[in-house]
């Protein structure tokens, strides 16, 4: 069962759900496990669901209506308003689709008040712990570092990088070309090959514009599309009254953290891992709770960094800074904690069996530990320690 399954179930009495996420993460089969025997599913790449879909003329006494692919069609916006204002959401509709839902959605303003969003998100080590209880917490680890979160890939990891190159394949192909009027799509491709190369990380769009042979702000236009394709997600700077002016360069992580081709990269791909769950976590407090919970990183001029920063309503509550070996704390960690005094202050460690506080309050502890229990705070909403 996948972690926002109770949540929506509860939330399906009151409005119609849209779920969204990228490719293959899940959607539908999380959607299919909510229906019950008196449920429909529709799908509107299949020609006698799109007749039942156009026509509305599914069975009106079912608990629980999916409609799987629905803003493939014209005006479907004006479509799902007139057939929530008509009938009430009942019965109960749940829609899924890729990028293009959210997008859509973001448009215009047809759905207002008739809806609630939920993003899925592919399986973290949180998440994990429940769906492969019988590996252990470094199994688990192993398997989400070569083979990512993507369901298919995470059960099947033997698979996992032709699944993988399948998945960027059909986003290129058919997303990309039905979301702009690129034509350059080898160039849009090359793009892609060139973020995978160099792992996650800082942008440079005047240095990705150079190896491509295209100008800056067309570089930037693709990187906004590959995020709203949810291939990669944007980390921006946390900016504050700090007196010293920060950097404004951003940083990309992808959302299947394996997706990097060299696999030697381990303290990014680490650093993937912990962004991917930060996004999570930061998602679902907002989808399901309303906090505004929102994951950014700090630089200054100084080159003090710190990997993340998680702000709640715009200020900070948690500070963390990666590190897959070194148990010292960090000295620009140590910079941030004094002079932003967060809920708390954290070193994640990879290779790590013990936690300790300084004697300035920035705990030190076991990365694989506190990843696995951001579950207990995403479901609970409980403070971790």
């Amino acid at each position: 069962m996948r972690y926002l399954k109770d949540d929506i179930v509860k939330d399906l009495s009151k409005k119609a759900i849209l779920l969204t996420g990228p490719r293959q993460v899940g959607k539908s089969t999380l959607a299919k496990s909510i229906m019950t025997d008196n449920s429909v599913y529709l799908n509107w790449d299949i020609a006698k669901d799109r007749s039942v879909i156009k026509n509305i003329s599914w069975d009106k006494s079912a608990e629980i209506v999916i409609l799987n692919e629905l803003h493939k069609m014209n005006k479907w916006k004006n479509y799902l308003k007139g057939v929530i204002d008509q009938y009430n959401n009942n019965p109960k509709l749940v829609v899924t689709g890729s990028a293009r839902l959210d997008i859509f959605r973001k448009a215009g303003d047809a759905l207002t008040g008739r809806q609630y969003l939920y993003k899925l998100h592919p399986i973290d080590l949180a998440e994990s712990k429940t769906l492969a209880k019988e590996l252990s917490i470094n199994d688990r680890f192993d398997r989400l570092f070569k083979s990512g979160g993507m369901p298919e890939s995470f059960f099947n990891p033997r698979d996992a990088e032709r699944l993988r190159n399948d998945r960027f394949d059909l986003i290129i192909r058919e997303d990309v070309r039905d979301l702009s009027r690129i034509n350059a799509i080898t160039t849009f491709q090359s793009l892609v090959d060139i973020l995978r190369d160099r792992g996650p990380g800082q942008l440079s769009f005047n240095s990705l514009a150079e190896d491509l042979s295209i100008s800056s702000p067309t570089v930037k236009e693709w990187i906004g599309l590959l995020e709203k394709l949810f291939l990669i997600f944007i980390v921006r700077p946390y900016h504050s009254s700090l007196s010293r002016s920060l950097k404004k360069e951003t940083k990309f992580y992808f959302y299947d953290c394996g997706a990097t081709f060299d696999e030697r990269k381990k303290g990014e791909i680490f650093e993937n891992m912990v962004a991917c769950s930060l996004l999570k976590f930061c998602d679902y407090q907002h989808n399901v709770n309303g906090k505004k919970f929102e994951l950014k990183y700090f630089r200054d001029k100084e080159k003090r960094e710190v990997d993340f920063v998680v702000t709640l309503n715009t200020k900070p509550y948690y500070i963390i800074e990666c590190k897959y070996s070194d148990t010292t704390p960090s000295s620009s960690l140590l910079y941030l904690h004094r002079r932003l005094n967060p809920k708390m202050s954290i070193q994640l460690v990879k290779e790590m069996e013990r936690s300790y506080e300084t004697k300035d309050g920035i705990k030190i502890v076991p990365a694989l530990k506190w990843l696995e229990n951001l579950q207990n705070l995403v479901s609970n909403t409980t403070e971790i320690r």
